[in-house]
């Protein structure tokens, strides 16, 4: 710790001496002296048009450009439904232009109504960042099925999220580690409204200020922040139709005046939803003959609803200092019942008995988080030093009830009981993380950091069964297990610009100590574990444009990257499903290590064609294994994993009223590992598309038509077979612009299935389809109201930068 605070007063002393850049600032608005939001502004050298930098516009028309060379530039302004702008400007001064005003495109739009429009895909050196609302289809969703329309995401069966059909996607919000995976994860992007979401960054390999975990890169959602001058806010309500009923709903204010800045975001609905799925398993012998079969239908249908609230203060002292403080509380009751029939036949056929089982687990979520910073610039040149301290918890609570009932062949009730299991968890995470930045000479700039994480979880099952209307303790299903986790980390990063070639390096390192108890019961004994290890994490990107118009460019990236286990996949608890299937926890998994390279070429930005290569060891999958004829499925290291991909991405306008956004991907996939009594060995290509056609018409009218389809995938120890769907929107804006109504429909036709095939099974086949309640109607309104004017910018980041990510449900 300290030879890196000597490397950073080395820099911070060296900068001083370095030669100055500039910053321009402007606000961009109509010709009604509206601010016009998610405006780009690009910049271009004047000698040779060679591309320099771009920024969007904030909501209220404002942007800054910073980190500029003296010299002549030409400055580019574009938003559909408007002319373009451009100009020239002389830089050898911070500059802050007059108020830029756009022309209404009248051959796009009539006078009435002026509807913006953002581009889909925008890519810059490290990172690629989507607009959600260039896409009609997502009003009225929520961020989970917004991802899924992202270039490259999906989302699995269970609800993982997968970037380009990799596993181990880290998904922050608002640059904060969202600190949940699994179903918690899954459940809280499905209460956050699409309309709450302004960029969504995606990050395969992302730079050394972001935590290294996440081998498949990070996801990160940028949220609507107010930072214009006055009280104002959006409300946008939707109702789901499809065969159960949903409601995302949003309420978003804020007030700032002089040195205050006060703001608060209400998310409130409910959700209700099934999945119908069929499990196939076929017992063979020594010589592969079938011996017995096992078929079982589960009818899981889900509900629940939430509730989420946030409020924040900032306060300015001075110009160039920020306090921050703000609290979110979070609640999510749900319930699960799933009603499931197992039939078990011999050889031939023939019934020997069936099972049925009808299980309820109702559930409670709450996640409080509180969150303090301080940023202070020093200078106008882009210094600045900022200290973030979080601190979260997590309660959840599961209540659970499985009646087992089995029959003969006759029909004949010949065995049952109830297990009654109570699990509840608790999560606490306190992190401290300080970042510096600095320009350095004229086109470079150096970023630091220090950051310490504690994570302590505390996870108890209690069981009991009851036979005979006797109920006695169950010591095989019943447990507690404490684990606590310390992480301290420091980074470096480095950007400079070599005539047409931008550069980027960094450097994290990370040390981590974690300490296991399994505390046991009267029946088994106490088991415990502790580990450290530390590994470094260089990251590098190269970007260059190939002609002197900057219409053609090339991207370079490489990062090594972590994936540590989930919190509760390091829990040894087994829960039951049925008497045939259990799940349970790895205490012995181990963190997942793996380098990542792209090359991307780029046309004009509207065309980008990428070559992808990744090599994982110790990779984290769900694993599957037969023994006596029961079920466990447990998270598991997979020794080696390969994936070479060619993907490409367009964002073409065909004519002034038609465009399409188009992604499509091949990739090579190949799994090595020992599993269990088995060799597991499978490769494949992985094919998967997606596209949406967006209509534009006079009056505030636009449709969009999306589709994707997907072949067979191998991920692993499954075969999950491929999928067709497709889904459109309409929308009308009204109010003069201040309001909207969407209508969307999704899997119009109901093809999306979770269908597939488990291999590697000792002596067993298997397989599963399923259906879920994915076709629906979503009707949404939206409103903006109030007075604005400019005023502050606003910082949002976090102390706990990647341990929320890590909560499993």
């Amino acid at each position: 710790m300290k030879h890196l605070f000597q490397v950073i007063l080395f820099f911070c002393t060296y900068a001083s001496f370095s030669q100055s850049t500039y910053q321009i600032k402007g606000t961009v608005k109509d010709a009604n002296d509206k601010a016009i939001d998610l405006t780009m502004v690009s910049l271009y050298h004047y000698t040779d048009s060679s591309f320099v930098k771009s920024e969007f516009t904030d909501q209220d028309g404002s942007f800054l450009l910073s980190n500029i060379n003296e010299g002549k530039y030409i400055i580019r302004l574009k938003q559909l439904g408007f002319l373009d702008y451009t100009d020239t400007i002389e830089v050898n001064q911070n500059l802050e232009l007059p108020d830029i005003k756009l022309e209404t495109n009248e051959t796009v739009l009539d006078k009435v109504t002026v509807q913006a429009n953002v581009p889909f895909v925008v890519r810059k050196i490290d990172r690629t960042v989507i607009n959600p609302e260039a896409m009609i289809a997502n009003a009225g969703s929520n961020a989970l099925e917004v991802l899924e329309r992202a270039p490259g995401v999906s989302v699995d069966p269970n609800g993982a999220i997968l970037l380009k059909g990799r596993s181990g996607v880290q998904v922050f919000i608002n640059d904060k580690p969202s600190y949940l995976s699994g179903s918690e994860l899954e459940n809280y992007l499905k209460s956050l409204p699409a309309g709450s979401i302004k960029t969504i960054e995606i990050m395969e390999n992302p730079p050394a200020k972001y935590e290294a975990a996440g081998n498949s890169g990070i996801i990160n959602i940028k949220l609507k922040r107010g930072s214009v001058k006055g009280l104002y806010g959006n409300t946008a309500v939707s109702y789901r139709r499809s065969r159960y009923n949903g409601s995302n709903n949003s309420f978003n204010l804020n007030y700032n005046k002089n040195k205050v800045s006060l703001y608060t975001n209400v998310y409130a609905g409910f959700w209700e939803s099934f999945q119908d799925l069929n499990i196939n398993r076929y017992y063979l012998d020594e010589d592969d003959a079938l011996q017995s079969s096992f078929a079982q239908n589960s009818f899981n249908h889900n509900k629940g609803k939430y509730l989420d609230g946030r409020i924040g203060l900032d306060l300015y002292p001075t110009d160039k200092a920020t306090f921050g403080f703000s609290y979110k509380r979070s609640t999510s009751p749900g319930e699960r019942s799933v009603d499931n029939t197992s039939l078990v036949s011999n050889a031939n056929g023939n019934l020997l008995q069936r099972v049925v089982a009808d299980n309820l687990s109702e559930t409670g979520f709450r996640n409080n988080l509180v969150n303090a910073y301080f940023r202070k610039d020093l200078d106008t040149l882009g210094s600045a030093i900022s200290f973030d301290a979080d601190y979260v918890q997590y309660k959840s609570t599961n209540d659970q009830t499985f009646q087992n009932f089995q029959y003969d062949a006759t029909d004949l009730l010949i065995y049952q009981d109830q297990i009654n299991g109570e699990i509840p968890s608790e999560i606490n995470i306190a992190a401290v993380k300080a970042d510096y930045t600095k320009p350095i000479k004229a086109k470079s700039k150096l970023d630091l950091g220090l950051k310490s994480a504690f994570t302590k979880t505390d996870n108890e099952a209690i069981y009991s069964t009851t036979i005979d209307d006797e109920t006695n303790p169950n010591y095989d299903l019943s447990n507690r297990f404490i684990y606590d986790e310390w992480i301290n980390a420091a980074y470096l990063n480095f950007g400079t610009t070599l005539g047409k070639v931008g550069l980027q390096f960094g450097l994290r390192g990370e040390v981590t100590h974690l300490e296991g108890n399994q505390l046991g019961n009267i029946e088994k004994p106490d088991t415990s574990f502790s580990r450290t290890y530390g590994s470094l994490f260089p990251t590098f990107y190269a970007q260059t444009a190939l002609d002197s118009l900057g219409k053609h460019g090339l991207n370079f990236s490489y990062g090594r990257r972590v994936d540590r286990p989930y919190f509760q996949d390091l829990n040894p608890f087994i829960s039951p499903l049925d008497k045939f299937t259990f799940y349970t926890g790895n205490p012995n998994l181990l963190p997942t290590f793996s380098h990542n390279l792209s090359l991307t070429y780029s046309y004009n930005n509207k065309i980008n064609t990428s070559l992808s290569y990744s090599i994982t060891t110790n990779g984290i999958r769900e694993t599957l294994e037969i023994q006596d004829g029961i079920y466990y499925s447990r998270p598991g290291n997979i020794a080696t994993s390969q994936y070479l991909a060619l993907s490409v991405d367009a964002s073409l306008p065909i004519t002034k009223w038609y465009s399409i956004n188009a992604y499509a991907e091949a990739a090579y996939v190949q799994f090595d590992s020992q599993l269990y009594t088995e060799q597991l060995n499978s490769s494949g290509i992985n094919v998967y598309t997606q596209a949406s056609n967006i209509f534009r018409f006079k009056k505030g009218w636009r449709m969009d038509i999306s589709g994707r389809y997907m072949t067979d995938q191998v991920a692993s120890q499954l075969l999950i077979r491929g999928y067709a769907m497709v889904s459109m929107g309409i929308q009308k804006v009204i109010l003069d612009g201040k309001g909207s109504i969407k209508l969307s429909a999704n899997d119009l036709f109901y093809t999306q299935r979770g269908d597939g095939v488990i291999n590697n099974l000792h002596q067993t086949e298997a397989d599963w389809n399923s259906k879920y309640d994915s076709r629906s109607i979503t009707a949404t309104f939206s409103l903006r109201f109030g007075k604005t004017g400019s005023t502050k910018k606003k910082y949002n980041s976090s102390g706990s930068d990647s341990e929320q990510r890590r909560v499993r449900g």
